[in-house]
């Protein structure tokens, strides 16, 4: 019966919540140009924010909040793939029935993101993600140490004949490709 309860007023939640105002982190992502959705001054943005980095500003400053993470921005097909975001937006409600802030710090959504373009740089979960992402980055670093070491150990070992007959084969030119023998020309 609580599962009920509790799947209805989500239900609720996600039909008011769209007419909250979305945000995109490109919005307020240093590195893209306004061209490519970036909303506020640059001076006002930060390095590569994440949807739930921004779901956390908005609970912060006890503004309900739904977090759509499989969303993209529109112009998001327009990035190289090294380029692109993590997928994701977050609806915030800034406002109430009558038009009235519901935080007096937060008025409008330029306000929101500029706070957000601040803060986020602190969030404790934006360390840790850094912190796992330069952990996993070493760890890839020595994963591919570790296999080509290996690699060397292993084709100096097992096959050495088979390289020396390799090397010896493109010296003296015998590993050339020939094409089809007796393929008639038309």
């Amino acid at each position: 019966m609580e599962q009920a309860i509790a799947a209805n007023e989500r239900k609720q939640l996600l039909e008011k919540s769209k007419r909250w105002p979305c945000f995109y982190p490109i919005f307020i992502t240093k590195d893209r140009s306004v061209a490519q959705g970036r909303k506020i001054p640059k001076a006002d943005c930060c390095d590569n924010p994440t949807s739930l980095e921004l779901a956390h500003i908005a609970s912060a400053l006890k503004l309900p909040h739904v977090m759509e993470r499989f969303k993209l921005h529109p112009r998001s097909f327009m990035l190289k793939p090294n380029q692109m975001v993590l997928p994701g937006r977050v609806r915030v409600q800034l406002w109430n029935d009558n038009k009235e802030p519901l935080n007096k710090q937060i008025p409008t959504r330029e306000a929101f993101m500029k706070f957000a373009g601040k803060n986020i740089p602190q969030l404790k979960i934006r360390h840790q993600r850094i912190a796992h992402a330069q952990a996993q980055e070493k760890a890839r670093q020595v994963r591919n140490l570790v296999r080509t070491t290996h690699n060397v150990r292993y084709s100096s070992r097992v096959n050495k004949q088979a390289a020396i007959e390799k090397a010896q084969a493109k010296k003296s030119g015998k590993n050339k490709k020939k094409g089809r023998k007796g393929k008639k020309k038309r």
